[in-house]
């Protein structure tokens, strides 16, 4: 067993991909794998670096983002525990196209790729677990790559309350704004513009609320 693991008070029945599993499959999977700590701010790993682990997040808040030829950060997901994180780079044995960054104090266990790969070819439901978790990923990726590849700044605010207007709840108007890749006054603006046509109602606690979708989507481009 993982001694590191057990001391944090971490099981691996209690996440989903591995619930399943008997205990000694369970601990052949702890003894291939590394519990590492990160601080907020700390880098998990960097883009383009080996891929020689799957990446499941136990405790706390990452974020997976890239930076483009201008150095502006483009977010491409926030992952909360737990998670597998960048699993298709892994899968694929190609370097991380992105890089991970901690949000929160976090806890990362880090599985070795090629054992952890031999228990797969003896457990397919690990696999269709896998692929569960791979099929939740592309769904996020096509939403941020949607958003990024809109024409304006508003059709990316447009698109955002289109998809997901609970986030400005959830996230404050500095994150959004970098999951958008534009600054936050322009956030704001484009914010106020669709309140004011009465596209929007905004709340005191910032609740985001879609009056008029059709208008909306004359936005969204």
């Amino acid at each position: 067993m993982n001694p590191s693991l057990h001391a944090k008070g971490v099981s691996l029945e209690r996440i989903s991909i591995f619930s399943h599993l008997s205990p000694q499959q369970r601990q052949e999977i702890e003894k291939i794998g590394i519990l590492r700590h990160y601080n907020i701010g700390e880098i998990i790993f960097y883009e383009g670096d080996e891929s020689n682990y799957f990446h499941l997040l136990i405790e706390g808040e990452v974020s997976v983002y890239k930076v483009n030829t201008s150095h502006e950060t483009m977010l491409i997901h926030r992952f909360h525990a737990p998670s597998l994180i960048a699993e298709v780079a892994t899968l694929k044995q190609i370097p991380y196209p992105a890089s991970c960054e901690a949000l929160s104090t976090t806890s990362v266990l880090k599985i070795s790729r090629d054992p952890f790969l031999l228990i797969l070819q003896n457990d397919p439901s690990i696999s269709l677990a896998l692929i569960s978790s791979l099929t939740q990923k592309i769904a996020a990726l096509e939403l941020s790559l949607q958003r990024h590849s809109a024409p304006n700044a508003m059709a990316k605010v447009a698109r955002l309350v289109r998809d997901d207007h609970t986030i400005f709840n959830r996230l404050k108007g500095i994150e959004i704004a970098r999951m958008i890749a534009i600054t936050p006054e322009t956030l704001s603006r484009m914010i106020k513009k669709l309140k004011s046509e009465g596209i929007i109602a905004v709340s005191s606690s910032k609740e985001v609320t879609l009056i008029l979708p059709d208008d909306l989507q004359h936005y969204c481009g």
